[in-house]
């Protein structure tokens, strides 16, 4: 499958993943659409050169009117935060919505973007991989109703709905990105950085990255109703967080405790669709220390 000449709808514009993967798209020569639910993205949606779709996720009135004449979905929206009630509206019952319609409009496939989180939190050094059982029902809301989200896509999968799921760890980018240029002035703003272990691990992946893996997603045949960790590397913060300090001249006070040492296996996306990152950690922390040492 090619993405040329393919119309498709992505959700999230607004946030850190969702313009990258539009953007993605319109270089493969598809016709993109936005979902949007303010006038104020409008104008985001024209300056990347999309169609703005306004609807909400939850309203299946919405999703049939702006999944027509749709092939294909990447679907990048979430709730980050932790009430409970916004949370299950918009990450489970959104994708309830969406996924409900998708089937109804005969979508070609479903890129779903969920997050290595839905494993929960472990202690010691584990290595995980995409066969690892998901934390239903954990305490901690995000995690919960991403495992719910997950469910849903997996159930849309068995009425016929061709899907993909990607499970990105920590969305980096030099803009938008909360470990980004967000976490640069986080850092700046600090009189002492003391929530990082040197030790701790960081499943990474660049923003335009993970839109790369989008469009294979989206497009190549081995991927269909397959989960991909979507991760370039697995790397220590002393390699990441501390050398942005450091561009600050910051004081680490290392905090007690074990370090967070989860690992996630990023060889699958590679091997079965041929992945490659555009863009390295090591050429995106060097960029970010430039901004710190700006500040």
């Amino acid at each position: 499958m090619r993405l040329h000449n393919k119309t498709v709808l992505v959700t999230g514009v607004s946030g850190t993943a969702g313009d990258k993967i539009a953007v993605r798209c319109l270089r493969e020569g598809a016709e993109v659409r936005g979902l949007i639910r303010e006038e104020t993205h409008i104008a985001l949606c024209h300056k990347l050169g999309i169609t703005p779709v306004f609807g909400d996720l939850t309203n299946e009135e919405d999703m049939r009117a702006a999944l027509q004449d749709v092939h294909l979905v990447f679907h990048a929206a979430a709730y980050l935060g932790g009430d409970q009630v916004i949370a299950e509206q918009s990450n489970i019952r959104g994708v309830e919505s969406l996924v409900k319609a998708a089937i109804a409009a005969g979508v070609e496939r479903l890129v779903h973007i969920s997050t290595v989180s839905v494993y929960g939190h472990f202690e010691g050094e584990v290595k995980l991989d995409e066969a690892h059982e998901l934390a239903y029902g954990h305490a901690e809301v995000y995690i919960a109703t991403k495992c719910e989200s997950e469910r849903r896509v997996r159930d849309a999968i068995s009425q016929g709905l061709q899907s993909v799921i990607l499970r990105p760890g920590v969305i980096c980018s030099e803009s938008k990105s909360h470990w980004g240029d967000q976490l640069v002035r986080k850092l700046a703003e600090a009189e002492e950085i003391t929530w990082i272990h040197p030790d701790d691990m960081t499943p990474w992946v660049h923003g335009d990255n993970l839109a790369e893996m989008c469009v294979l997603a989206a497009t190549h045949p081995a991927a269909v109703n397959q989960t991909y960790h979507a991760l370039d590397g697995n790397y220590p913060e002393s390699e990441f967080t501390m050398r942005i300090g450091r561009a600050m001249n910051k004081k680490f006070v290392i905090p007690e405790g074990d370090a967070i040492r989860t690992m996630y296996s990023h060889t699958k996306i590679r091997d079965q669709l041929g992945y490659c990152p555009t863009i390295t950690f090591e050429e995106t922390v060097f960029r970010l220390e430039e901004q710190a040492r700006r500040i």
